[in-house]
This record gives structure tokens, C-alpha cells and sequence, in this order.
């Protein structure tokens, strides 16, 4: 019996098969959303946009909302199709489920999901567990380079609707330790869309360009108020291409190019397109993300993360301080920003008192979905070990649901979190 593994985002789900775990292509990354689209009027469910050329002004239903799952009709129909032959084939009575969860979920949405998933999909089995939990599954792979997991582990995780930072002892989470920052990845394209329309061109219906934009051009500085004079510099009169801060994006023209690119790195696009419209990018490019760090500059009234981290360190017992801080783990997708990890790892060194060291997988924003394969890997380990009998408990089949219900399925999950 196969087991499938969702890594169910509010912005997108990292799905697949256990069974995939020698291919090199990874999970495949799909919408977690209903998109409407401007011009046309038509509706796509999630992998189903990738097929659509109007991409202009695009509208998104997405089924969490401040970053839980709180609109069932969009997450079920968005699961319809991925459960369906044209996504992964799954079978649900003949498949075990592992999928994901926010932290700190509300019980009420738990509930709501083991209904949906035992009661009207009919899965043979579930593991549900916050993503945070999945990634410290294997992580001493990314921090050790071996495979004896540690016994703490900070995982801080950069998600498109919040970021947390959730410490671990044992497998364990230590709640009184987790913190949450309200930044992630829809946030900073949101600043970036509202600075460019400022500035620039009117950008604010445009986000599924923004996020591409702001994938591909941000990058986290390591001395802002140097890079910053750097960037007025070329403002005021030297040009884009002056100094590597400022860039010319192309926007797309949805013939050639569906998200634009880079002025000198859009290969044949490049060549195709006669008429290119330029956006100009200079102290944007580390200011946006400067926000992760000062919230306060667009009015959140909170610490950055790498006060998050120390305030969050310093809430667990004393003896686990040390090797949190020597232990940690960064993942989602905007822990993907070029620069984060060195700038963080800076931050949090000049405020702590022993030493810190940061890690972060060659791809943070699937490390959740890795997690839950290695866990099923331990799942399809038959030799009795006491590596393996732990996993095995955490499996709830649907057998089990019918007989205990859903109160008795949430406590249970609680358990190994």
C-alpha cells in the first residue's frame, strides 16, 4: 500500500509518493488555491493555472485564511483534483496519508480534517503533524551530515502566511518556547507589490508576477545602511547597471513569457520579445526583506526574527539553551532569499553568549515534505526496533476513527507533537 505525503501550505502543497523517494525531481509543487483569472472570467484549481496564458490581474481563493483552514469547499476541491489520475492517481481506501498542519491548530479545524479525510475521502490511514515536526525528521542530515538526530533542534520556519520558530526536545515540542512572527512570504510580496506600484508601474493586482519578482531579484543584506547609500548613489543619477544592486526586470508579455525575468537572462524569450517592458529594481531588492528583521518599519509591532529566536530560546529549560542555539534549522520558502541564513546567523551570534549555528537544506521549502518521507520510511521498517515502534504509533487508521472518534484521533495526535 502506497503512502502519500502532503505538505498541505497555504500557498502551495509539496506532494508525493514515499515510494518516489530515489527520484530527483522531488515533490511536485502545486497552487493551493482556486484562481479566477481578470479578463476571462475562468476558473483553474490548482495545478490547472500552469495552463492558462492570461495570467494578468489574477484573483486567489485560498482555502486558509491568517494562515489556517477555515474555507473547506476550496481545499476540497483543490484535493479532488490532485487525488485525481491527472495529478497523483491516488486511491484513497488503498493509500496511507501523511499530511501536515499548522502549529498551535485550532481543534475545531483538526477535527474538520480527519472528517474530511477518513469520512469522506476514506483514507486507509493518517499521521497528521505540523510541518515544523516533519522537518526535524532526518535533520541532523543538514546539520551534522550524519544520521544520529539531535536531541535539540530549533526549527525556524519561514512560511508564506506567518513564521515560526518551535523548539524541540526529543521529538517534542516545547510550547512554551514556540514563537510566531506575522511576516512570511505573502507579506513581503504584498510590501513589494505596494513599493513598485508606488514608484514605478501599478503593480497591485499583478501578484503572481510580484512573487516572481521577488523571488528572483530579492536577497537579504548583510550591511543594509551601506548597501542603502550604495543604492542612492545609483538613484540619483548613475544608472541600473552601474553596480550589481540594481537590476532591469522584464516584465512578462504572457506570449513569450509567462513571469518575466532578468534583462540578460531570459534566453530565448528574450530574443522572441520586441516590445519589453522595463522595471527598474535598486534598494528593493534588500529592503523588502529587510523586514523580516525590523517588522517595526511597516508597522508591526513586533521583535524581528532573530529576537524571536533568543526570546524563544531563552523560554525553554536552561539546560537545552546551548544546543538550541547550536542547532538550528531554517526551512519554508523564504528561508530560500539569498543572504538569510549568513545575515541570521550574524543577528542571533551578536546576541547570544555561547555558539550559534544555523543550517538550512539545499531546498527549505520542501524540507517538510523530505521529513514525512523519511518517516515513512520508518513506517516500512519491519525489524521491531525501537526506532520504528514510535511511527508506528502515530499511525491512525481509519478502523481505529470509526471506533474511537474524532476527539479521541485529535488527543492522540497531540501526542507526538
Amino acid at each position: 500500500m502506497k503512502t502519500l505525503i502532503l505538505d498541505n501550505g497555504s500557498h502551495t502543497i509539496k506532494g508525493g509518493y514515499a515510494e518516489d523517494s530515489g527520484s530527483e525531481a522531488g515533490p511536485r509543487v502545486i497552487p493551493n488555491t482556486v484562481t479566477r483569472t481578470k479578463r476571462t472570467k475562468r476558473v483553474y484549481v490548482a495545478d490547472l493555472i500552469d495552463k492558462s496564458t492570461d495570467l494578468s490581474g489574477l484573483y486567489f481563493r485560498s482555502p486558509f485564511e491568517r494562515g489556517y483552514l477555515v474555507h473547506w469547499d476550496a481545499e476540497i476541491a483543490v484535493w479532488d483534483r490532485i487525488f485525481s489520475n491527472d495529478v497523483f492517481g491516488c486511491t484513497p481506501t488503498e493509500t496511507h496519508l501523511i499530511a501536515t498542519e499548522p502549529v498551535f491548530n485550532f481543534k475545531q479545524v483538526q477535527k474538520s480534517f480527519d472528517e474530511v479525510i477518513f469520512e469522506e475521502y476514506r483514507f486507509s490511514s493518517l499521521i497528521r503533524a505540523p510541518a515544523p515536526r516533519l522537518a526535524t525528521i532526518g535533520a541532523a542530515s543538514v546539520i551534522y551530515g550524519d544520521d544520529v538526530e539531535p536531541e535539540c533542534v530549533l526549527i525556524v520556519d519561514i512560511g508564506h502566511a506567518f513564521t515560526y520558530v518551535v523548539p524541540y526536545l526529543n521529538g517534542r515540542q516545547i510550547s512554551k518556547g514556540v514563537r510566531r512572527l506575522d511576516i512570511g512570504g505573502r507579506l513581503l510580496t504584498n510590501y513589494m507589490k505596494e513599493t513598485v506600484s508606488f514608484r514605478y508601474w501599478d503593480m497591485m493586482d499583478e501578484t503572481y508576477i510580484m512573487n516572481a519578482v521577488k523571488e528572483k531579484c530579492c536577497f537579504v543584506s548583510q550591511d543594509f545602511y551601506k548597501d542603502l547609500e550604495a543604492a542612492r548613489g545609483l538613484i540619483a543619477g548613475r544608472g541600473a547597471r552601474s553596480s550589481p544592486l540594481g537590476i532591469e526586470y522584464v516584465l512578462p508579455d504572457f506570449t513569450h513569457s509567462k513571469q518575466g525575468f532578468v534583462k540578460g537572462h531570459g534566453g530565448d524569450a528574450e530574443d522572441l520579445m520586441a516590445d519589453k517592458q522595463i522595471l527598474p529594481l535598486c534598494n528593493e531588492r534588500f529592503a523588502i526583506p529587510e523586514a523580516l528583521f525590523h517588522p517595526s518599519d511597516i508597522g508591526l509591532e513586533q521583535g524581528g526574527l532573530h529576537e524571536a529566536i533568543m526570546q524563544s530560546v531563552s523560554a525553554c529549560p536552561e539546560n537545552t539553551r546551548g544546543v538550541l542555539l547550536s542547532n538550528i534549522l531554517l526551512v519554508g520558502g523564504t528561508a530560500s532569499l539569498p543572504g538569510l541564513q549568513q545575515r541570521l546567523q550574524a543577528e542571533v551570534q551578536a546576541a547570544a553568549s555561547c555558539r550559534v549555528h544555523i543550517s538550512t537544506p539545499s531546498d527549505p521549502a520542501t524540507w517538510a515534505f523530505h521529513g514525512g518521507q523519511k518517516l515513512a520510511q520508518l513506517l516500512q521498517d519491519n525489524d521491531g526496533s525501537t526506532a520504528s515502534e514510535q511511527p508506528r504509533e502515530w499511525r491512525v487508521s481509519r478502523e481505529q476513527y470509526e471506533e474511537v472518534g474524532p476527539d479521541r484521533v485529535i488527543a492522540h495526535f497531540n501526542r507526538f507533537i
